[in-house]
């Protein structure tokens, strides 16, 4: 694993200040003495996949990787521009903003390389929703709304594998 990739997995890890609760939802507080939540990373429950790296999660976001192990074609499902939940998966699995983001999806589209873009949604229901009526399906929603119509994914690499990474959000 490169020096970058770890140090993207301690960045997160260090952002998370705290644990993840069953429930998914974080405990402890950031540096500037709030509270934060964390994301989760979620698939349809059929999708036989338990587990993926912050590299493997990138080239699914970054259209790379459009096929699951067992062959069925990727979906993903993000939020809205201008969502926090959206730019810290940008920002801590793309190494992006969004501006850039935009940009890079057109370029594939333009080149080819790109096969379909993610399908984007206006809110965390809308995600989940979408995850637990496509089989193929992945997004991401904030660790406490995460429930039994999709699984959450447990993501590797880093010093604190767990179901879902830390993320400075404000919590509701």
């Amino acid at each position: 694993m490169s020096a970058r990739a770890l140090g993207l997995i301690a960045a997160i890890v260090v952002l998370a200040g705290g644990e993840a609760t069953t429930s998914g939802q974080a405990t402890g507080a950031n540096a500037a003495g709030g509270t934060h939540a964390t994301l989760a990373i979620i698939v349809n429950t059929q999708n036989p996949v338990e587990q993926l790296s912050i590299a493997d999660l990138r080239g699914i976001f970054l259209g790379e990787t459009t096929r699951w192990p067992d062959g069925r074609r990727i979906t993903v499902a993000m939020r809205d521009t201008g969502q926090a939940e959206r730019d810290a998966v940008l920002r801590l699995v793309c190494r992006m903003s969004d501006q850039d983001f935009t940009r890079y999806l057109l370029q594939a589209t333009f080149r080819g390389a790109l096969q379909s873009s993610p399908k984007v949604l206006e809110t965390s229901n809308g995600v989940r929703r979408f995850v637990f009526n496509v089989p193929g399906a992945i997004g991401y929603v904030r660790g406490d709304e995460v429930d039994a119509s999709v699984k959450s994914l447990r993501i590797t690499g880093g010093p604190s594998p767990g179901p879902a990474f830390g993320l400075t959000l404000p919590t509701r």
